[in-house]
């Protein structure tokens, strides 16, 4: 049978393909077909100029090419899993020109038309291994600073005590959500006795200071008119100390003013002739004394309150003085004398229960203070009248003490009917 000029054998002919005895048939067509010869002429130079395109030149690289290819190789991956720059580009490229070949081949333009441009395919660039970035560690969480109770101080060894301001009004969400929702006890290092008793605001019905600065009135037409503005006042009010018999509770409460902050400097100063020792109740950061680095920035409006444990050396109410300043101004000191028949605030009396809980969930004085004592002073303190927080307050003691004491009762009423009054 005779090959027509478009059939797939003269293909195979002219690139050598076919058989010798399939050769000689299509020999035999070519010497009776010009046509057919002039087909075969054709494929062969179309490959021959494909061989010719795609064949890569063995030495003709610039020198910054063969640069970059040393780079490359010198920052690929040292795992092994090296690829050289020929394998990654010209094997597909060898793999291309075959399947270019062969659909021109299969699909071949008729005859009488112009035969296809080559188009020519620029070089691949040599693209330099990205480094990847380690990725960081997200920063860590804020950790408070480790805490350790201050223990007492003798008024021989340190008759002053500076005292840190102590701003903000911490809430007992943590504290809450352990005994109520939990069902125990939250950690010891997680309580905090300065943060609870700032919990709630408290009006002492002791002796009281108010420091004043001169205003700055200036005008051109006019000199300071001599008057003062308030800057902060300091209040305190002193109690019996219910765990230890030999000792008064003393409270401290520093307001500021409603219009700027202010910096004060306070410290108790301690009567060497009547007391023996006092520690502050709440905790100091363990890398150092107490008054190492202490706050001493009053917010605006802010209030702040502290509590004294002063234990006396003889009887006598002369327990010492409180001295202090704002902005550097000295206010005037308030002398410390504790009158034993003078009947207490109910303030003072909550501070106090305050207080007693809040040793107790810190486990501190284990022995001295115990449930006995804290349930007497909540049903002391309960009233049908409380204010709402400091009824939850008392709810939040009773279920602290079912959790150690299942059969004690507070003996609080059963319904507390809180009063937004404070």
């Amino acid at each position: 049978m005779t090959p027509l000029p478009d059939d797939p054998t003269l293909t195979a002919y002219a690139l050598g393909e076919l058989s010798a005895d399939d050769a000689a048939t299509v020999e035999r067509a070519i010497a009776e077909n010009p046509e057919l010869h002039a087909t075969i002429r054709e494929t062969r130079e179309i490959q021959q100029f494909l061989t010719a395109r795609l064949t890569p030149p063995a030495e003709k690289l610039l020198p910054q090419q063969r640069e970059n290819i040393r780079r490359s190789a010198r920052t690929a991956d040292t795992s092994g899993k090296i690829v050289s720059f020929w394998t990654r580009w010209l094997i597909p490229a060898a793999a291309a020109a075959v399947l270019a070949l062969a659909a021109f081949i299969v699909i071949r333009t008729p005859r009488g038309e112009p035969t296809p441009v080559a188009v020519q395919i620029p070089p691949p660039v040599s693209i330099a291994p990205v480094a990847v970035l380690p990725i960081s560690p997200p920063p860590p969480a804020p950790i408070l600073p480790p805490a350790v109770p201050y223990g007492s101080v003798a008024v021989a060894d340190s008759p002053t005590l500076e005292l840190p301001i102590i701003t903000g009004k911490p809430d007992l969400e943590l504290i809450s959500k352990s005994i109520r929702i939990d069902q125990q006890l939250p950690p010891r290092s997680a309580v905090r006795i300065e943060e609870i008793l700032n919990a709630f605001p408290l009006r002492l019905n002791g002796v009281a200071a108010i420091s004043r600065s001169a205003t700055n009135n200036w005008h051109p037409d006019n000199r300071d008119s001599g008057m003062s503005a308030h800057v902060a006042t300091l209040s305190t009010e002193m109690i019996a100390c219910p765990w230890k018999p030999s000792a008064t509770l003393l409270f401290i409460s520093l307001r500021g003013n409603p219009r700027s902050a202010c910096d004060v400097r306070m410290a108790y100063h301690a009567n060497p002739d009547g007391v023996a020792r006092y520690r502050i109740l709440g905790f100091t950061p363990a890398d150092g004394p107490l008054a190492a680095s202490l706050p001493t920035k009053l917010a605006v409006d802010a209030t702040t309150t502290l509590a004294i444990e002063i234990e006396s050396s003889k009887p006598g109410g002369d327990l010492g003085s409180l001295v202090w300043s704002t902005d550097d101004q000295p206010a005037p000191s308030i002398s410390l004398i504790y009158k034993k028949d003078a009947e207490p605030s109910d303030d003072a009396r909550f501070a106090t229960l305050v207080c007693t809980y809040a040793q107790w969930l810190a486990g501190e004085q284990p022995g001295v203070i115990h449930p006995e004592i804290l349930s007497a002073l909540a049903r002391e303190t309960a009233s049908a009248t409380l204010p709402t927080d400091r009824a939850k307050f008392l709810e939040l003691i009773e279920n602290s003490l079912h959790l150690t004491h299942p059969l004690l009762d507070l003996g609080l009423p059963s319904q507390v009917a809180p009063s937004d009054a404070e």
